[in-house]
């Protein structure tokens, strides 16, 4: 079991590492070529378009792997339910960004940000990922996601390259939602049915769905003030200062958030794991716990120590001596990695204990403290600013909220004492 974790979780970096590859030289290519007015507008409409992708997963990611690990006999029904969930309100938010976007941004902003949330429902099929994972079979989707996700990253760099208009840039990123969507459903079609499709009739399925969301809504509100307080930045530096202090705080935050997905996509394999072990066998279920945060934390310092090494000859390098001011902004952006690779077990926990609310509550918190620290940063330190607020947001929701509450403090006091 172990040896399947560690292949599982590699290759799931691996896949990562190629895709942020390709997603990475797209930006690099905007922000040299199109220039910094271009790769601001660009960031600041996938920036407001990524605050409705929650939507298209109403906070079931991780609730509808535990119940596929739970009751492996009921997987499709819960997945069926799931699904319903997700693209009913991901379509139900598109004239709702529409909306939002025409009082924020400028009319043709506003059109391409809707245009990116309608193609964006496609999201909602990816629950079908977590399904596979429950199954440990990870090659299933993890093969066409790649190819899916490099042909649409190099497609855009053709029409980077060529000048096509930003509109075009908008469609083929969101265009991969719309075909990881086909690919999925397509593989859920190739397998085999289980002695329970024929129970999923629609009034249980409505059943499932109420309970799923009843479970979820306390993830979907939590994951909306993560987004708000990993996202804001950018809109808040549009609104009050201009879309060149985007790009040269989207360049920054590029190179730093690249390592932020990466303890996302191990707990993400170990989740199966950690549910086996929570109620059966606690005592190896803590060990893990505390591998885990010890592993992610020493990772952690270790990317924070080269990057501060290597921060301005990178940036001077690869995009140029207009991005000169983004060096201090990625080395005061990058600290986040020692609280965000914390997160990402310790947020299993709270799945798993059914602290959904303190999800929710410590998202909050770190969403006010970057809304108000932004509020009063960007005005004066511009995108210097945004990187402070977020940063101390990030510790914030990931560890400073841990000393209100009483379970979570147990939380930290079992992690210390197991062993």
């Amino acid at each position: 079991m172990r040896r399947k974790l560690f292949i599982n979780s590699a290759l799931l970096i691996i896949e990562r590492v190629v895709v942020l590859f390709f997603s990475f030289a797209s930006a690099l290519l905007m922000a040299r070529y199109a220039g910094t007015e271009l790769f601001g507008q660009f960031s600041t409409i996938v920036a407001f378009g990524s605050l409705f992708l929650v939507f298209t997963q109403m906070g079931l990611n991780n609730v509808s792997s535990k119940y596929f690990t739970l009751y492996p006999h009921n997987s499709a029904f819960y997945l069926n339910a799931s699904l319903l969930v997700r693209f009913i309100f991901a379509v139900l938010i598109i004239p709702i960004a529409y909306g939002l976007g025409w009082l924020t941004l400028t009319p043709t902003d506003a059109y391409l940000v809707a245009l990116l949330v309608a193609l964006q429902v496609g999201n909602a099929a990816t629950v079908i990922e977590f399904f596979f994972i429950a199954k440990q079979s990870i090659t299933a989707t993890l093969v066409p996601r790649v190819v899916i996700k490099v042909a649409c990253k190099i497609a855009l760099l053709v029409a980077i390259i060529l000048e096509l208009p930003i509109a075009l840039w908008i469609i083929l990123t969101g265009l991969e939602y719309i075909l990881l969507a086909l690919a999925y459903l397509l593989l859920l079609k190739r397998q085999p049915p289980s002695k329970q499709e024929r129970l999923n009739t629609a009034p249980r399925l409505q059943r499932g769905a109420r309970l799923l969301l009843q479970r979820g809504k306390w993830l979907l509100l939590s994951s909306l003030a993560a987004v708000l307080y990993l996202k804001i930045d950018q809109i808040m530096l549009a609104s009050l200062v201009d879309t060149q202090a985007v790009a040269h705080y989207a360049a920054a935050a590029k190179l730093s958030e690249f390592w932020y997905v990466l303890p996302v996509l191990v707990a993400n394999v170990f989740m199966p794991k950690l549910v086996s072990l929570y109620r059966a066998q606690p005592k190896l279920y803590w060990q893990l716990q505390r591998r885990s945060y010890l592993y992610s934390s020493i990772a952690a310092i270790i990317v924070i120590a080269f990057t501060l090494w290597l921060a301005e000859p990178v940036v001077l390098l690869l995009f140029g001596e207009a991005y000169r001011s983004s060096i201090l902004i990625l080395q005061i952006h990058i600290f986040g990695c020692l609280f965000i690779f914390s997160r990402a077990f310790m947020s299993r926990w709270l799945i798993l204990s059914n602290n959904h609310k303190l999800s929710l509550h410590s998202h909050l918190i770190g969403a006010i403290v970057n809304i108000v620290l932004n509020a009063v940063l960007i005005p004066q330190y511009g995108g210097v600013g945004a990187a402070i607020s977020s940063v101390v947001a990030y510790g914030m929701a990931s560890i400073g909220f841990m000393v209100f509450y009483r379970s979570t403090r147990a939380y930290l006091t079992t992690l210390v004492k197991v062993s």
